[in-house]
């Protein structure tokens, strides 16, 4: 029997690649070796990754330790931070030493290293009777137990080819092949690769490679072209020739500003030379180059992409929010936005949308958000009352199971419970998918995810089933789940038939004996992806004692030698042709080029590697040599910029138009000031897609401060709190837990405590600050949030329905005053300028509406005692600041002087709302959309110089605020 034993060849796809059927022969890594021996003996091999469980063993090891040891360990102050990390550690160091032959299970010598004699008596810990402690077999274990077995000599004969040095491989490898030549096999060295035969630019870097590697040393065989070849030249030309490049071909670098347009550049060379089939090699797997391939409708390659991004997998490290209190509203998010989720998606999809407005749960909204879910779903007749109930213990198995405080322990009968429940669900989820292939008649999908997640599931139940405790806190918990997760290797495409022969590492560039050599050669992903260091595990005492046992594992120096030695693989290997794929950014991220890239460069003059490069981006430019003896041919495409926004528009359609039968107070604003928005939202219905990510800071303390103030209020007006300033603290301080749960839960998390402190003091002082100027100008509360209606002409004008955020009463000399407030988060200075140029609208409407008083439509609006006089005001919330045109609603505030007084001026404002209004259903009666920005202002100004100006609002110069329609007015070019 033959074996190919290389470290890189647990995927045995090489270049040149393998026969298709290896006779009598094998290519196996050193842990397929292991693998592979262990069926003669008897030995058996480890069915699935048992990884994890054997760190959670050795951590108990570590515990029991802790209790009878007489002093601390070495790594007292890492368990405590972190027991499944450091037990990880401490167990690959026991590994390597077992691996390298140590005899860790012997007792400690008087001489032995003080860390080292630590490793002896945790061993010994493990193998006494009196405990209970066990620890799976590792692969270090498995080695030395074969080793023990190899006497009975029950394998065939054996030739091993090694493909890296025999000094690279581990120490248990080596101690492997030591036994197995001792039992008659034998173990050689697979050749190095043929100097070069042509005087080419490839040949002339190989032999310069090898020279300095120590392959040989100055390249004895013969050279086409050179005194030793057939057309004899002078040694000065051969000397001249490897001095220089020549941009032959045989090397090239294809340089580019992103790794995407070095694919679309290769797929095409590749789909316009159907002959030019070179191999590719990949060190990282992923899809760009696949992708450009396929789009070129070139065969896949195949490539296996792994990730811990995929959906499925994200599920395990979320489901866990859902056992905490208070719940953690990004991480709920990020659950119901999922793919694939344990939840049906239409109801997630509701909670994202409610999420992204209002970040907290179980408030009266959300309550009311789900029940009309399920009502909506009822209603539908097309989802049966079985799925129905299905949904709803979804629903109550997340939302509503029982939660523990963050500084808690939760039993760990319920996480096990919660893993139970999500292995089930990905193995169902796995079957109905495959189920409904079958049945729609297409491709049955693997749905390996779902797989991987519940195989992660079952590991976190056998990793919690060995620990000994009975409870576990919040890290322990995102510790364990840490432990247990892993990326999944997933086939987006199967590789296809012929497609490019592809490899995954360096030193899979490896010629075995009977197959071509590898001619042509493209280096995908020639950029640096190796450490650039390597650290000792062991002291030098420590390394000095081990070596005098003959057992001193592999330390940094090997390492490095090891990753040279494999990097130099794809290059010597190569006949004719290596392409070098060389981009400036990956995924977005800078990358810095592969440490050969500077040897290459060393190698030859300055300015040489420019015969050699192709910049892909350079697009018309004939720069560089020919890859396959023609290069795409790059066409410049002029750019054309999106057109500027323009100041008005024709929209036929809109002549038919009619006014809505109900506005709202900031539909009407939209309509006056920036009419295309209006026009694109209310009558062309052009909604934007919500945008589901939690609400930004000033957004969020916006709504929780008008929450704080209505509920404030609401009670102040029943008469539940007094006006006072210690009631008024006392209340918010009662209610913030509860109002931020159910609405801003986002600041109860972890690390929000300074923020959370700094709000409820801002608003402990702001609602008082309202309460007192409500209580000391002689104020009772009408409404908070009040609806008020009116027609902006009274008998028969456009309807208009708003809520205000405040409507305030009082009998002050026997005349009945109201004075609606305004709440706003911040914008002092914005809502100064509003009052001083006669632009809030808003307020003069509300204030228009109290004086109809219309009759109530409805027993929700209770008739009211007609008002003489309308005040109006803003307040900020975070400056606990009063702005208004008088003092006549509030004394002693900061106001904003005008000419005329506030009641003439809410008049003449009211008196331009109209006229504007109608000047605008003029123009759409004409198909005209005014587009108004800072771009259109000069326009705008032109076409309206015989405009009675006085007579309408003054107009806005900027752009608007908060327009989603930005891109369709040429604002975003």
């Amino acid at each position: 029997m033959k074996i190919y034993l290389g470290l890189t060849f647990n995927d045995p796809q090489l270049l040149p690649a393998a026969p298709a059927e290896l006779v009598n022969s094998q290519i196996l890594s050193p842990s397929g070796l292991l693998s592979y021996l262990e069926t003669f003996y008897s030995l058996g091999t480890p069915a699935v990754n048992r990884a994890a469980l054997r760190t959670e063993q050795y951590r108990q090891v570590l515990v029991q330790y802790l209790k009878v040891s007489e002093q601390d360990p070495f790594y007292l102050a890492a368990f405590r931070a972190d027991e499944l990390a450091t037990a990880e550690e401490l167990l690959s160091r026991r590994d390597e030493l077992l691996d390298a032959g140590y005899p860790l299970s012997a007792e400690g010598a008087e001489e032995t290293p003080a860390r080292i004699r630590v490793l002896h008596e945790l061993e010994a810990l493990l193998l006494a009777d009196d405990n209970e402690l066990d620890l799976y077999a590792g692969p270090a274990d498995r080695l030395n137990l074969l080793l023990s077995s190899l006497g009975e000599d029950r394998h065939p004969r054996l030739e091993i080819f090694i493909n890296e040095p025999r000094h690279l491989f581990t120490p248990g490898t080596r101690r492997l092949l030591d036994a197995l030549e001792s039992l008659g096999d034998t173990v050689s060295a697979l050749p190095e690769p043929k100097a070069p035969l042509k005087n080419n630019d490839l040949g002339s870097w190989q032999r310069k490679l090898r020279a300095v590697s120590g392959i040989d040393k100055l390249s004895p065989e013969p050279v086409q072209g050179s005194l030793f070849g057939e057309e004899a030249s002078s040694a000065a030309e051969a000397t001249a020739r490897e001095q220089d490049l020549t941009g032959d071909g045989s090397l090239v670098i294809l340089r580019a500003q992103r790794e995407t347009h070095l694919a679309a550049y290769l797929a095409r060379l590749l789909r316009d030379a159907p002959d030019w089939r070179p191999g590719a090699l990949l060190t990282v797997r992923n899809q760009t180059l696949d992708n450009a391939l396929v789009t070129e409708g070139l065969p896949s390659l195949g490539v296996p992409s792994t990730s811990l991004a995929r959906p499925s997998l994200q599920v395990l490290k979320l489901v866990t929010a859902f056992l905490w209190e208070p719940l953690e509203v990004d991480r709920i998010m990020e659950f119901v936005s999922l793919v694939t989720k344990p939840l049906d998606w239409r109801l997630a999809q509701r909670m994202a949308v409610h999420l992204a407005d209002t970040p907290g749960m179980f408030g009266p909204r959300w309550v009311a958000m789900v029940e009309g879910f399920f009502r909506e779903l009822q209603a539908d007749g097309e989802t049966t009352n079985d799925q129905i109930a299905t949904i709803r213990k979804q629903y109550d198995d997340w939302f509503r199971r029982r939660r523990i405080s963050r500084d808690g322990r939760i039993p760990k009968f319920d996480l096990r419970q919660l893993f139970f429940d999500l292995r089930e669900w990905a193995l169902l989820e796995r079957t109905e998918k495959r189920k409904k292939d079958v049945q729609l008649k297409r491709t049955v999908g693997d749905y390996a995810g779902l797989l991987v997640l519940s195989a992660q599931a079952q590991r976190a139940m056998e990793l919690l089933d060995a620990q000994p405790e009975t409870d576990l806190n919040f890290l322990e918990v995102e510790r364990l789940v840490r432990t247990v997760y892993e990326p999944a290797p997933t086939h987006f495409q199967p590789k296809e038939q012929g497609s490019l022969s592809t490899i995954f590492a360096p030193a899979s560039a490896a010629k075995l004996p009977g197959t071509d050599p590898l001619k042509k050669l493209i280096w995908w992903d020639f950029i640096e992806h190796e450490p650039d260091y390597f650290f000792s595990r062991y002291y030098p005492d420590e390394l000095e004692y081990l070596e005098s046992l003959g057992a001193r594992p592999n330390g940094p120096a090997h390492h490095n030698e090891r990753s040279a030695w494999q990097q130099l693989r794809p290059v010597l290997h190569t006949r004719e042709q290596l392409i070098l794929c060389l981009p400036e950014r990956v995924d977005g991220s800078s990358v810095e080029a592969h440490p050969l890239f500077g040897d290459l460069e060393a190698a030859f003059p300055d300015g040489a590697l420019d015969r050699i490069t192709i910049n892909v981006d350079a697009a018309g430019q004939a720069t560089g040599p020919l890859v396959t003896g023609q290069r795409p041919a790059f066409s410049p495409v002029a750019i054309h910029p999106l057109s500027r926004p323009v100041p008005q528009f024709s929209i036929e359609r809109l002549q038919q138009a009619q006014p809505r039968e109900r506005e709202a107070p900031t539909a009407m604003e939209d309509l006056l000031y920036y009419p295309h928005k209006w026009i694109f939202r209310h009558q062309l219905r052009l909604q934007g897609t919500p945008i589901l990510s939690i609400a930004s800071e000033n957004r969020l303390r916006g709504n929780l401060s008008h929450l704080f103030i209505e509920r404030l209020l609401n009670k102040i007006k029943s008469g539940e709190v007094l006006m006072e300033r210690a009631s008024v603290r006392e209340w918010i301080d009662d209610n913030a837990d509860r109002l931020l749960a159910q609405e801003g839960a986002v600041m109860l998390e972890y690390g929000q405590e300074p923020e959370r402190i700094q709000f409820i003091r801002t608003m402990q002082y702001s609602a008082w600050s309202l309460v007192h100027y409500i209580k000391e100008n002689g104020w009772s509360v009408r409404g908070s949030e009040q609806r008020l209606e009116g027609e902006l002409e009274p008998m028969g004008g456009q309807f208009i329905r708003g809520r205000a955020d405040l409507v305030l009463e009082r009998e002050k000399n026997g005349i009945v005053e109201v004075a609606v407030v305004d709440l706003k988060w911040r914008g002092k200075s914005v809502f100064k300028n509003l009052l001083r140029n006669a632009k809030d609208v808003q307020l003069c409407l509300y204030a228009e509406f109290i004086r109809q008083n219309l009759p109530p439509d409805g027993e929700d609006k209770p008739p009211y005692r007609q008002p003489e006089r309308v005040h109006t005001a803003y307040y900020v919330l975070r400056d606990a600041l009063m702005l208004s045109r008088d003092e006549l609603a509030f004394a002693n505030i900061e106001t904003v002087a005008g000419a005329d007084e506030a009641k003439v001026v809410q008049a003449s404002t009211l008196k331009k709302i109209r006229a504007t209004y109608n000047w605008r259903w003029e123009q759409f009666a004409d198909g005209i959309v005014e587009v108004r920005c800072n771009e259109t202002l000069g326009h705008l100004e032109d076409l309206y110089q015989d405009l009675p100006h006085d007579e309408l609002l003054e107009m806005e110069a900027d752009d608007a605020r908060f327009d989603d329609y930005r891109s369709l007015i040429g604002l975003v070019r």
